[in-house]
């Protein structure tokens, strides 16, 4: 793939962004360094805690806040500059700003004339638009209702079709779904999704939600402190976590103490609590005999009878009753103490008590190596 062509399928490139509040020198930094590709027709999710930069990174990207350094490209032209209504982009706010006195079909009608795509469009074509986009929504049979005779769930649809209206190249979407309850916010992830895929425009999602960003994503940038801490796919985030901070950020996990015993054919062994042999793991970066810090997924380990060959003894703590699982607590013989989690089963003598032995397995490849 060429340069210009790299650049043409990149929608968003952040280059070497910086952020600080007030004076550059002694101000607060927002964002220290950020290196970011977002890929043309991508969902693709900020994700990290409440003062992370990931709202400020998103505000940039629409022009709503400037960089101190750095450039931002959008589809290889630097925008940085530029105010947000020069900008090709449209973005969904958590709180929706939907006009109370006008009806829903007014309301997107409203936010196309503001646009610079409604002066082109005349009323029969402005009035399909907006059909055309509560379609997409579901929402076409309410066109003549206020937004306070609709649900959140509708309020939240409707501000979606009104920021898709223009038919911007990027839709930014700043922690859209946190005001719904659990049910519509699993019922809108889809559909997000959904909406995403069929109209082929690129994405960019900011949430604080873990479950939100593993389900929806096709990559994810997990920030801190202003700084990205990996960048992948949901599945390398949540298996293969680069650092202790997104292995502890993502999900649950255990971390384990473990040196390495051989590195061979890009795969390593590790002797874990009291020497135990763990399975080896895809990481040919460490050297033979070097302590590394492993983490291992509760649902990765899994609860034998104590005397099971190879397995780590161990001694059941506690039990939690979690509905689809089990979640136990176990002690080992160095006193450390892992978090294992086994799908709930209606057989109650398969469950192990408070207070008796077992054994641990480990899967293969289960833990993942922490470089920092």
């Amino acid at each position: 793939m060429n340069a210009l062509h790299s650049l043409q399928t990149l929608a968003v490139s952040i280059r070497s962004v910086r952020k600080v509040y007030g004076d550059p020198r002694t101000g607060p930094v927002a964002l220290k360094s950020i290196d970011l590709d977002i890929r043309d027709n991508e969902f693709f999710t900020l994700l990290g805690p409440s003062g992370c930069g990931k709202t400020t990174l998103l505000r940039m990207i629409a022009g709503f806040e400037f960089p101190t350094e750095g450039e931002i490209l959008l589809y290889g032209e630097n925008i940085a500059d530029r105010p947000p209504f020069q900008r090709p982009v449209n973005t969904v706010f958590q709180h929706y700003a939907l006009f109370p006195h006008m009806t829903i079909a007014e309301n997107l009608a409203f936010g196309l004339e503001s646009h610079p795509m409604g002066k082109v469009l005349n009323k029969t074509q402005m009035a399909e638009r907006v059909r055309e986009m509560l379609a997409l929504v579901q929402m076409e049979r309410f066109a003549n209702r206020k937004p306070a005779q609709l649900s959140g769930g509708q309020q939240q649809r409707v501000a979606l079709a009104r920021a898709l209206a223009p038919h911007p190249k990027v839709l930014l979407l700043d922690e859209p779904l946190s005001a719904l309850d659990l049910k519509l916010r699993q019922a809108m992830r889809e559909e997000l999704k959904t909406i995403q895929a069929r109209t082929g425009i690129t994405f960019i999602f900011v949430t604080h939600d873990q479950e939100e960003a593993l389900t929806m994503s096709d990559r994810i940038a997990v920030l801190s402190e202003g700084e990205v801490q990996q960048v992948g796919r949901p599945e390398d985030i949540y298996e293969r976590p680069r650092n202790r901070f997104v292995a502890d950020f993502i999900g649950e996990t255990n971390f384990i103490e473990g040196t390495v015993t051989r590195v061979e054919d890009g795969l390593a062994w590790f002797a874990g609590p009291s020497g135990h042999p763990l399975p080896a793991q895809p990481c040919s970066d460490v050297r033979v005999g070097a302590n590394v810090a492993l983490s291992v997924r509760p649902e990765r380990l899994h609860l034998v009878p104590g005397s099971t060959e190879g397995a780590l003894p161990c001694r059941i703590e506690a039990q939690i009753y979690l509905g689809t699982d089990l979640q136990y607590q176990v002690s080992l013989s160095d006193g450390s103490r892992l978090t294992v989690r086994t799908p709930n089963c209606v057989d109650q003598s398969k469950r192990f008590a408070v207070g008796s032995q077992a054994g641990l397995l480990f899967d293969q490849g289960s833990a993942s190596v922490l470089h920092d």
